[in-house]
């Protein structure tokens, strides 16, 4: 019994030492990104192209509100090349091009439709999408409180390819592969498209989501909880301060 107690206490204090670790931690995160948005302040129009990256800024703890980046270069250097194939400008144009323009919507649409609907797949062509897809629903569900009737308003995972567009955009830059001017070229034209498919940040996100769960048959918990916690709930946040639409 003395030696459960003990387990116990233990348990409670590494618990409370973690907690009291993650808090230190968002709260320097949260300084650094003040500062950056301080000192490299931009105007409310381009703050609001930002907007629609901010879903994978918030993931790799970027500002959503500047162009800058506090990441180490070098380290983004090999990350951009082994995990994107973008080892200068040509790369990094070629890149953008497909994002906006193609993407994995082009192949991915038919199997998110697919998976929506319940129709059968071959499963070799599915691979981990099925179980990543139901993952992510009901991830969604418990933790944003979405519903089947807002996933079923989903008709692309185009949101995916944007998000990622402007942040590709945004590291591109940071290496000196595109200029400032390109990079907001870039983002401007992958915001307007997303603006003329979604009806609002939500369905943004859920597109998003199905789009990492089934493109990139990846997990999508953490983003999740960077939405909840900086997107949807703070009444800061980028995505409350700016309505979906852009003006025409």
């Amino acid at each position: 019994m003395k030696i459960l107690l003990i387990v116990i206490v233990c348990i409670i204090a590494a618990v409370g030492a973690l907690l009291l670790w993650g808090s230190r931690l968002n709260a320097k995160m949260n300084k650094e990104r003040k500062e950056l948005e301080t000192k490299y302040e931009l105007p409310k129009d381009k703050r609001r192209l930002l907007a629609y990256g901010a879903i994978l800024a918030l993931y790799r703890t970027e500002s959503t509100r500047v162009l800058e980046i506090k990441s180490d270069r070098e380290e983004l250097r090999q990350g951009l090349a082994s995990a994107w194939g973008i080892s200068g400008r040509e790369d990094a144009i070629d890149t953008l091009e497909w994002l906006i323009n193609e993407g994995h919507r082009t192949r991915y649409n038919e199997v998110y439709a697919a998976l929506k609907s319940g129709d059968p797949i071959v499963e070799e062509e599915l691979g981990k999408s099925k179980s990543c897809y139901e993952e992510a629903k009901q991830v969604i569900k418990s933790k944003l409180k979405f519903t089947d009737e807002d996933f079923n308003a989903i008709e692309t995972i185009a949101a995916w390819d944007y998000d990622r567009a402007i942040n590709i955009a945004r590291w591109s830059h940071a290496l000196d592969y595109i200029t400032e001017e390109e990079a907001w070229e870039y983002i401007e034209e992958a915001a307007k498209k997303a603006s003329k498919t979604f009806l609002d940040w939500k369905y943004y996100y859920i597109s998003f989501a199905f789009g990492r769960a089934i493109a990139y048959e990846g997990s999508i918990y953490d983003t999740v909880w960077e939405a909840k916690r900086e997107l949807f709930e703070n009444p800061g946040s980028v995505w409350n301060e700016f309505s979906f639409r852009l003006s025409a």
